[in-house]
């Protein structure tokens, strides 16, 4: 399924994980220039100021490109713009497979736009093609499947983060369609259906037979996390209301169940620290910490209790308190979790068997000089007697 080369994608895994080794000082420099020799990776990736230049270069490429394809073609297609919008990005996914193929690119920025320009153009095209009365479950659906291919195609962390935000959309406008009832319980199936993709990731086998989809996994668990949190806060609950189900409240004007959606607001950023912190999870722990900036913004906005310079110092105040009380409490390491960096053992152990397993193979067998030959030799008593 993938568009890379998986024995190439396992040969950079190692190559990363023999350079933390070498960091570490587990390994010499010596052993990881044969592990480097040992497993290639013949990928073209540049460092991260080239592969932004290649990603412009790129862009402005398939920008041109289109816009004199279009040119060339005008007279022909005249009203049928949606129809050279698909088969363009259908051409810079051709694009996108022979760049991958052919000369080896792997987030090199070009591979990167390639990526990202064809699937553009190509949801651009189909949801332009359909009739203006399409129901919104359609479009999301669609841009799903669109995503969902390409994250598991290239293993894109972007596609990882659409189709989750899709499959979301498309449960919410499902909902919705089902009348009171659905756009009543719509937040909360919201919550539950990113909660219960976070447990999916949480659960997923992402170090063996999908390890080339880890980031992805880790991408999606911030992304579930995120919208369970937004789908029950309820400055995004009381806006959205207002939004697509024409409530039209007025200002200090609260929604129905209004005490439900606060105690979520303020409680599930609290839940996310102390699940990080028992559960020895940097993800929820982050997240948390991150989303208690939501709980600020949420009061700020319906609730002025002192002006906005004081507001501020607070929050940051409080952010800080509870990081540092985080700290000294993880100062010493409580059951296998600490503030302090770590050494990544489990990996150094096995780079260092691996390295001595490349060493053993690529070392020379020393042989016996010509004309020199054990046996013949003979020995007793106390020590060594007669000749070779």
């Amino acid at each position: 399924m993938l568009a890379y080369k998986q024995e190439w994608l396992d040969n950079k895994v190692l190559h990363e994980e023999a350079e933390e080794a070498y960091r570490q000082q587990c390994i010499s420099k010596e052993e990881k220039e044969r592990i480097f020799q040992a497993y290639p990776v013949p990928f073209y990736t540049p460092n991260i100021f080239i592969r932004i230049g290649l990603f412009l270069l790129t862009v402005v490429i398939v920008l041109f490109s289109f816009g004199l394809f279009g040119l060339m073609f005008i007279q022909l297609i005249k009203e049928s713009w949606q129809g050279l919008i698909i088969f363009f990005g259908l051409i810079t996914y051709g694009a996108l497979e022979f760049m991958i193929r052919e000369t080896k690119h792997h987030r090199s920025g070009v591979d990167d736009a390639l990526l990202w320009g064809s699937i553009s153009l190509l949801l651009s095209g189909i949801t332009m093609a359909l009739p203006n009365d399409t129901p919104y479950l359609v479009y999301s659906l669609i841009i799903f499947m669109v995503t969902a291919y390409a994250a598991l195609r290239f293993a894109d962390t972007l596609m990882s983060i659409a189709a989750v935000i899709a499959l979301l959309a498309c449960l919410f406008y499902a909902a919705i369609n089902m009348g009171t009832a659905g756009r009543i319980a719509a937040p909360l199936l919201l919550m539950i259906a990113s909660y219960g993709i976070y447990a999916w990731a949480r659960k997923w086998d992402w170090k063996t037979k999908w390890r080339h989809y880890r980031h992805c996994g880790s991408i999606i668990e911030i992304t579930t996390l995120l919208t369970g949190y937004l789908s029950v806060n309820y400055l995004v609950v009381r806006e959205a209301s207002n939004e697509f189900f024409d409530l039209n409240l007025a200002p200090g004007q609260s929604i129905p169940a209004a005490w439900l959606f606060w105690i979520f607001t303020v409680l599930i950023p609290l839940a996310y620290i102390a699940a990080g912190v028992w559960k020895k999870n940097v993800i929820l722990l982050r997240t948390g910490l991150v989303l208690i900036a939501g709980i600020v913004l949420t009061v700020k906005q319906y609730h002025h209790m002192a002006p906005i310079e004081l507001e501020m110092t607070l929050g940051g105040l409080v952010m800080i308190g509870i990081a540092y009380v985080l700290i000294r409490y993880l100062k010493t390491p409580k059951h296998d979790f600490t503030s302090q960096e770590i050494d990544n053992t489990h990996l150094l152990e096995k780079i260092q068997g691996e390295s001595l397993v490349v060493s053993e193979s690529f070392t020379p067998t020393p042989t016996p000089a010509p004309g020199f030959n054990f046996g013949g030799g003979t020995g007793g008593g106390g020590g060594a007697q007669g000749g070779w």
